[in-house]
């Protein structure tokens, strides 16, 4: 064999090999659907992917904090309407209790309804939601209302819960600003002073708990609006973060990998030039040998 041909024939086993490494980089991709797996693969885009993992890792842990935060806002709101319905029926009481016509006996019987109205009432005010008290302020692990006297022992502080960078919207219902006279009427202390006049059939005092009934059945329903619209904005977190979770992943799967079309392609065409290049490795060592 010439040395010319021996040059032909080390050419010709370089770039069969060359062929034969794409065809197995391409058979990888395309058996695997990952264009990168390892750093070697593509330094880049692997730096790439390991840092949008990481932004995928934070957005999912946001959603969870958000969707917390609205579940827990969203039992608030649930209790705040009940506690709604309760003051009506207390004002009720008031003006059935105020009626000329009621006797000692049926004020009485009001009594007895009020404090049951009362006790539900408390009984809302200490909701807890998993392991949280929720009407407690920042004071979560302890019942806000004192079960008999109604005392309130909780604050006023906002929890702020991070749902995106530089985004952290208040995650509780203020039970101070629902309840007490932080928001302008002490609701449970209004009710015991209409239970003490229904059973001291107290007429001037019964009718005096009317408009402070009214007072508080409004602060009420302005704290349940609060609180739907703090769950709203949660809600909305959590579908600005899933949507912002998906392009993320889109975009990481068109660095990683790749477009399937693409890799079938290549896949093909590595193969046809691989076994070109057997063919013509072939062919030339038959020449060689036979000259």
């Amino acid at each position: 064999m010439r040395v010319t041909d021996r040059a032909r024939v080390g050419m010709m086993v370089l770039a069969q090999s060359r062929a034969s490494a794409r065809l197995d980089e391409a058979s990888r991709i395309a058996a695997g659907g990952r264009r990168v797996s390892k750093p070697s693969d593509d330094p880049a885009t692997y730096g790439s992917m390991v840092r949008k993992n990481y932004a995928l890792a934070l957005l999912d842990q946001h959603t969870q904090i958000a969707t917390r935060a609205q579940g827990e806002l969203e039992v608030a709101q649930s209790a705040l309407t009940e506690s709604v319905d309760l003051l009506a029926r207390a004002r009720a009481a008031a003006v059935a209790g105020a009626n000329t016509t009621a006797d000692a006996h049926a004020r009485n019987l009001l009594g007895d309804e009020v404090k049951t109205i009362r006790d539900s009432l408390i009984a809302l005010a200490n909701t807890r939601y998993s392991n949280k008290y929720l009407f407690g302020g920042t004071k979560t692990d302890a019942q806000p209302f004192d079960p008999v006297t109604g005392a309130f022992g909780g604050n006023d502080q906002v929890v702020r819960v991070p749902v995106l960078e530089g985004v952290a919207p208040p995650a509780n219902a203020s039970g101070a600003m629902a309840f007490t006279a932080r928001g302008g009427r002490d609701i449970i202390g209004d009710l015991d002073a209409l239970m003490q006049a229904l059973y001291s059939n107290n007429e001037a005092g019964i009718r005096a708990t009317i408009d402070d009934l009214e007072l508080g059945h409004r602060q009420i329903v302005r704290a349940q609006v609060d609180a739907g619209f703090a769950a709203d904005r949660f809600r909305s977190a959590v579908d600005v973060i899933a949507s912002t979770r998906m392009a993320l992943v889109e975009q990481l799967n068109k660095e990683v990998e790749g477009d399937p079309a693409a890799q079938i392609t290549e896949f093909t065409l590595a193969r046809t030039a691989y076994e070109r290049s057997v063919a013509v490795t072939k062919q030339l060592l038959s020449l060689t040998t036979s000259s």
